[in-house]
C-alpha cells in the first residue's frame, strides 16, 4: 500500500476516535494479523487488510478478514450477462455499497460494481469498472470525492469527508 493512503486511514482512524458519535457512520478496523488473512487474496486487499481490517465509510463498507467468505454469496446472483458466472473463481466480493456488492477481479485487481439503474443490482444490466485497484477505490471513492458518485452526499460520512477537506478534487489531481 502506498505510504500515503497508509497515513491518511491512521490519520482518518485517529480522527473518528475522537469523535463519540463516529461508530453510527464510520468505523476503520485495526490492521488485521498476518495469520488471520484468508490464503489466496490478491495482493492489494492483503495490503490493506493489515492496514485496516474492514473499513466502513458511510454507505460503503469493505469487508474485514473475517467477514470476506461470509459475503461470497453474492457471486451466485450475478446476472448472466457479467463475466461472474463464467468464471467464478475469478472473482471476489470485497464489500458493499448499500447492501450491493463491489467485486474485485482476481486477474487484474480491479474493482467493479453494478451500477443504480431503477433495477435490483442481480437484475441489472449494466456491470462497470469503478477503480483499477483497491488503493484507487479506497482512494477517491470511500476517503474522497468520489463518494458522492456512489451514494447520495447527505449523510455523514459526507459531511465528514468535507470537514477534513477530502472532497476537494483537484487536491487528489496533485496527489
Amino acid at each position: 500500500m502506498n505510504p500515503e493512503l497508509r497515513q491518511l486511514i491512521e490519520e482518518l482512524r485517529a480522527d473518528l476516535a475522537d469523535l463519540p458519535d463516529s461508530l453510527a457512520y464510520a468505523e476503520f478496523g485495526e490492521g488485521a494479523a498476518i495469520d488471520a488473512l484468508p490464503a489466496g487474496l490478491p495482493t492489494d486487499l492483503r495490503d490493506l487488510l493489515l492496514v485496516t481490517d474492514g473499513l466502513r465509510a458511510g454507505r460503503i463498507e469493505l469487508a474485514s478478514s473475517s467477514t470476506l467468505a461470509g459475503i461470497q454469496y453474492h457471486l451466485d446472483y450475478a446476472p448472466d450477462f457479467s463475466s461472474i458466472p463464467q468464471d467464478r473463481a475469478g472473482w471476489l466480493v470485497v464489500g458493499t455499497r448499500s447492501d450491493e456488492p463491489i467485486f474485485m477481479d482476481r486477474g487484474t485487481g480491479a474493482i467493479w460494481y453494478f451500477p443504480p439503474n431503477g433495477t435490483e443490482w442481480f437484475m441489472s444490466d449494466a456491470f462497470e469498472e469503478l477503480a483499477p485497484d483497491v488503493e484507487s477505490f479506497v482512494d477517491y471513492y470511500l476517503l474522497g470525492p468520489g463518494y458522492a458518485d456512489l451514494t447520495p452526499a447527505d449523510d455523514r460520512w459526507f459531511a465528514f469527508l468535507d470537514e477534513q477537506g477530502l472532497l476537494d478534487e483537484d487536491d487528489e489531481d496533485e496527489g
